[in-house]
């Protein structure tokens, strides 16, 4: 063979992969690899490109493998544990993670590519084919035990069978649950919606809810949008079991509500912290130093004194703090994801 195929770099793992994080950080820069702050690139896992960018508090699980000639993994990136990402062009945007046992490879082209937006997530036990190019649109998601091919063939086409070579193209929004399998070719229109254990083999328009194998269109202009009355319950319930949540890991909550907003002051024996919702930003001064407020319309203003903002009209987000981030990943359980504006 011409050219040699190194599937498990067993050198560069047991040289380098098993060094601690900072150890293997500084020996990564050495090669040229740019490595912002707060990364962690757990034991026995290694980066292999020749053009490699990692951003700051993204994190990389144990003994996994990621391999392409440009590597870019934005902010907060979360990468788990025993998975392989081997493919030409790897880029994945902040807030976007990829879950443990992911396998992204197969044959290769020089267009090999999987792009993910911001995010977006892989969820366990997927395989992955980029022989050409799978793109996946902002805030969507990608369930277990899922398969997506940009490329079909076994049989000869020498002799009529049908073999196809084509990328995939994921919009914003949409969501696949598990076990769908993507055929090549395919491109899935934004807010798309797909049932569980569904085959897509022909393009999907946008804002449709499909399912079935292969898959139709059951609804189209989905979702219908809410009232604001629906959207005011919705976020009250969200927060009612956010309420719930916090008192089921030992923190004491207390609640005052007016016509405009919600405060809640949320204690236990080491932490405090201070959450206000309201309708539109008002000047406040939040109660403690651990603070959050979320505005249920309007954009974050520049300056605030509290620690963290959350716009839900917007979905946009500023700053952090401890309750602000657990109230973040509460949120996601919803499928409400914020952009980060800082």
């Amino acid at each position: 063979m011409l050219i040699k195929k190194n599937r498990i770099p067993v050198l560069h793992i047991i040289t380098i992969g098993l060094l601690p994080s900072f150890l293997k950080k500084m020996v990564y820069r050495f090669k040229g690899y740019k490595i912002d702050a707060d990364v962690n690139l757990s034991i026995g896992c290694v980066v292999i490109g020749k053009d490699v960018k990692i951003g700051e508090k993204s994190s990389i699980g144990f003994f996994t493998i990621v391999r392409a000639n440009k590597i870019k993994i934005g902010r907060y990136v979360k990468i788990g544990a025993m998975s392989a990402i081997d493919t030409e062009l790897f880029s994945i945007d902040d807030d976007a993670r990829i879950n443990e046992q992911v396998y992204i490879g197969g044959m290769k082209t020089p267009e090999s590519a999987l792009i993910m937006g911001k995010r977006t997530i892989i969820m366990q036990a997927s395989y992955i084919n980029p022989t050409k190019p799978i793109i996946i649109g902002d805030d969507s998601g990608i369930g277990g035990h899922c398969l997506l091919f940009t490329h079909g063939s076994w049989n000869s086409a020498l002799e009529g069978y049908p073999v196809k070579f084509a990328p995939i193209t994921i919009g914003k929004k949409v969501w696949l649950p598990w076990r769908v399998f993507v055929m090549p070719g395919v491109n899935i229109g934004d807010g798309v919606v797909v049932g569980a254990d569904s085959l897509l083999n022909k393009d999907i328009p946008a804002h449709a809810l499909v399912a079935g194998s292969p898959a139709k269109i059951i609804k189209e202009n989905f979702p219908a949008p809410l009232s604001e009355t629906e959207h005011q319950k919705i976020t009250a319930e969200i927060f009612s079991e956010f309420v719930t949540y916090l008192k089921h890991h030992q923190f004491t909550v207390d609640e005052n509500a007016t016509e405009d907003s919600l405060s809640l002051t949320i204690k236990n024996k080491s932490q405090q912290a201070f959450v206000r919702l309201e309708s539109i930003f008002s000047n406040t001064t939040p109660n403690s130093s651990d603070s959050i407020l979320i505005l249920k319309k309007g954009s974050i203003p520049k300056q605030t004194a509290y620690k963290m903002i959350l716009s839900l009209d917007e979905k946009t987000r500023k700053g952090s703090s401890d309750v602000g981030e657990e109230l973040v990943s509460f949120f996601s359980r919803y499928g409400v994801r914020f952009d980060r504006l800082d």
